[in-house]
């Protein structure tokens, strides 16, 4: 069964939570009559909104995954023997160093928490996806199996995120990233989930484009801190409670860093935070090549703020 299996035959696709539909009964005529479970809709009704065993769902965003899995992990530690199973895509191989809560689908389950219907522009997103599982999220931090890669990288290093959703609008302008990458004040490793080649890096700057998931729990692992903008590598390397610079953007840096310790957010100067706009545009329409919340990070704030950070974590 694959996760769109499941989420089409719920009694709710687009809410948060809701409960599988199954055969309940078969006509004279050979016909499958599908409902939910009478023992599952008698315990909902008489209020217990979550029936065991439960299928944590949290698909698109590297960042919202971590989101949702320190959601869920908060959710274990209030119910250490609940039967909880978390799914990203199909193709998230990745979860198997999750190592505290079962991967992949229940085709099993009684309740389907999916939280790809978390509300948009609502808040803290660790906190909301936390709110609907019925926790308080206090920490982004949680468990996670660091896989051995030898990647032979001079330490100390710092991981370097220059991009946002394939180059978008909470990107470091371009002309800014090249220019550090030319000349850094400290030594990086430059990831991203694209490969790019790059010519005249300096010679502190490591190209580390193009890892798998694996590659880059362990590049964060050994890393001495991230700078980054506002994008799930970010959060990853908070859960993995290592400290971490974003120069923010349009999204306001409590929506994103309540349950977080260790992370410093800049905050734009120039045009005011306007939110997540999730399916919408800001008044801007990100017409420009570089957004004017963006355009205060030239290559002098940035490395500034690089040195700054630099001399706090040592």
């Amino acid at each position: 069964m694959s996760i769109d299996d499941l989420l089409r035959n719920l009694s709710n696709p687009k809410a948060t939570i809701a409960y599988p539909q199954r055969v309940i009964h078969r006509s004279d005529t050979g016909h499958d009559v599908l409902g939910l479970d009478p023992a599952v809709q008698t315990l909902v009704m008489q209020g217990q909104t979550l029936v065991e065993p439960l299928q944590v769902v949290r698909r698109p965003g590297l960042g919202d995954k971590v989101f949702a899995l320190a959601a869920t992990y908060a959710y274990l530690q209030e119910h250490p023997e609940a039967d909880v199973t978390f799914s990203g895509l199909d193709t998230d191989t990745w979860l198997s160093l999750i190592p505290w809560v079962k991967t992949g689908i229940n085709p099993a389950c009684n309740t389907v928490v999916n939280l790809d219907n978390t509300p948009c522009n609502g808040g803290d997103r660790t906190r909301l996806m936390g709110g609907i599982l019925g926790v308080d999220v206090t920490s982004i931090e949680f468990p996670v199996t660091i896989p051995k890669k030898k990647l032979g990288l001079k330490k100390p290093y710092y991981v370097f995120v220059p991009f946002a959703a394939r180059c978008g609008p909470r990107s470091l302008p371009l002309e800014t990233t090249l220019s550090i990458l030319r000349n850094s004040p400290v030594r990086l490793a430059v990831t991203d989930g694209m490969k790019y080649a790059w010519d005249g890096l300096d010679s502190k700057v490591v190209n580390c484009t193009g890892m798998d998931m694996f590659e880059l729990v362990a590049l964060l692992s050994e890393c001495a801190g991230v700078i980054s903008m506002d994008t799930g590598v970010a959060f990853l390397a908070a859960a993995l409670q290592k400290p971490v610079l974003v120069f923010g953007g349009h999204v306001a840096g409590h929506e994103r860093t309540q349950c977080c310790r260790n992370v410093l957010w800049v905050t734009p100067q120039l045009c005011r935070v306007c939110g997540d706009h999730v399916g919408t545009r800001p008044d801007c329409r990100w017409q420009d090549a570089v957004p004017k919340c963006m355009s205060h990070l030239t290559p002098e704030f940035v490395r500034f703020q690089m040195r700054e950070f630099e001399f706090l974590c040592s």
